[in-house]
């Protein structure tokens, strides 16, 4: 862990010379270079050449390492990482998929979980200041809490957290906050990730959910599995500080093991973790291994029941028998419909109980606008959309929204003004250009549309079908 987040250019030993990656698919080339003690990344294709300086690295190593550009005060994913299990270059986890380039947003919960102590701006979406980390690896203060207080009073024991010392569920969650990632996680009302302080509540600052799950998974999934064990069902002490100390990497897990489980015969060999903690390649992040915490007795165990039978959505951090908020409910239904249409139907009934009794939230507002814009009508959905961005919402897909609704009910004017304020507010954010070039060709305003695609490939130079256009509208002048 003190080794989450390093400057990238700590890294240059990994690399001998230039190294390139082919994306066959793409058609295009990622290559990875030192230039002046700096390490730097380049996207290439048939006409164009884009590159940027790494900033950051994140992950220790263990399996591999990322690394981060910053553009302004935004974030972005680099798209070659490092994977020590194989000691070589390749495509970042999920590059193989999808054409990212260097816009893929570094989101504000990846920076909470991999760096000491990021500093967001307030009320700017997950933006983050020029320089955001007030200390760059995860430290002491991310298990022990602020430690302010700790030193003021010349290191008195009461003013500092000793997960140790706390009952098993809050220390447990101190962990579970960045290795339980869940189907998907809703910030409570409110709340910000850098809000959750160890010994609280996790759920008082973030409600993670489930699906069902079917199958055995490793990735970022340690608590839930870890719940799933006879050893954690038959134990009222195991947690993960059991088997794991945060101040040493060197670990006797047959020790651990043994502890509880001293007429074991052994049998199978000396390393109880090979046997009944198997690790397997995470399908997801290429040449990439994690263990199977669900501790099974045979490798083809079956899944214990359910937790919550027929429940279509579980809440995995759940504290008490208290009603999540209105807002995080349908926050949770609305995310897992964009994934699973089944859940679109609850969303649905959630909002319009949000609508009557949360009617001035942003939130529900833009909505309630995208609501009634998918069912075309415009004058509805413009009224909550400016009704939302009024009330503070700076999403872009508020301005995406708004702008489009606009267009739709005829006011082309008013829709450029829109997207132009969006693209202040989120100016790495393609489909605005987009939306905004087309509105200058719609009003005839033929320059500005130039120059607004003119922007969009200086950003997204990757796109080849906007390059090419601009092109042949530049050459046809």
């Amino acid at each position: 862990m003190g080794r989450s987040m390093s400057p990238a250019s700590e890294h240059l030993p990994k690399l001998t010379g230039e190294l390139t990656v082919h994306s066959e698919k793409l058609q295009r080339d990622f290559t990875v270079f030192a230039d002046k003690g700096q390490l730097k990344q380049r996207e290439s294709g048939p006409s164009f050449r884009n590159e940027h300086p790494l900033a950051w690295a994140i992950g220790s190593g263990g399996n591999g390492l990322s690394f981060i550009v910053q553009r302004g005060e935004h974030l972005f994913q680099a798209p070659l990482s490092f994977y020590s299990r194989v000691g070589r270059w390749d495509l970042s986890p999920g590059y193989e998929f999808a054409d990212y380039g260097f816009n893929r947003t570094i989101a504000a919960g990846c920076i909470n979980c991999h760096s000491g102590r990021p500093q967001p701006v307030p009320g700017t979406n997950g933006q983050y200041q020029k320089q955001p980390f007030t200390e760059l690896a995860i430290g002491c203060e991310n298990c022990h809490g602020p430690g302010r207080k700790h030193i003021a009073l010349r290191g008195a024991k009461t003013a500092i957290v000793n997960p140790a010392r706390l009952p098993r569920e809050r220390a447990d969650e101190i962990c579970m906050n960045c290795h339980q990632a869940g189907d998907t996680r809703i910030l409570q009302p409110g709340k910000i990730e850098a809000d959750y302080r160890p010994g609280m509540a996790l759920n008082d600052v973030v409600a993670i959910f489930k699906l069902p799950r079917s199958k055995d998974t490793d990735l970022l999934e340690h608590h839930e599995s870890m719940h799933m064990s006879k050893c954690y069902e038959k134990s009222t002490t195991m947690s993960c500080l059991t088997c794991h100390s945060p101040h040493s990497a060197k670990i006797d897990y047959n020790a651990k093991c043994l502890s509880c489980h001293s007429d074991h015969p052994a049998g199978g060999g000396p390393d109880c973790v090979n046997c009944h903690m198997p690790k397997r390649d995470v399908k997801v992040i290429a040449h990439s291994a994690l263990t199977n915490h669900r501790i099974v007795r045979k490798p083809d165990q079956p899944l214990p029941p359910a937790r919550d039978p027929g429940s279509d959505l579980i809440h995995i951090n759940r504290t008490g028998k208290a009603e999540l908020p209105l807002l995080t409910r349908m926050q949770a239904y609305g995310q897992m419909a964009d994934r699973e249409p089944t859940y679109y139907e609850k969303f649905q009934a959630l909002l319009d109980e949000a609508s009557q009794k949360e009617a001035q939230n942003p939130l529900v507002l833009a909505s309630l606008g995208r609501r009634a814009l998918r069912a075309n009508r415009f004058a509805e959905a413009i009224t909550h959309l400016q009704a939302a961005r009024e009330k503070g919402s700076v999403s872009s897909t508020t301005f995406e929204d708004l702008g489009e609704a606009l267009s739709r009910a005829g006011r082309l004017e008013e829709s450029a003004q829109v997207l132009q304020q969006g693209i202040q507010a989120a100016p790495y954010t393609a489909v605005l250009y987009k939306s905004l070039a087309l509105r200058f060709i719609q009003l005839k305003r033929f320059e500005e549309a130039k120059q607004t695609l003119t922007k969009y490939v200086d950003l997204f130079p990757e796109d080849d079908f906007i390059r090419k256009l601009l092109a042949q509208v530049s050459g046809a002048r």
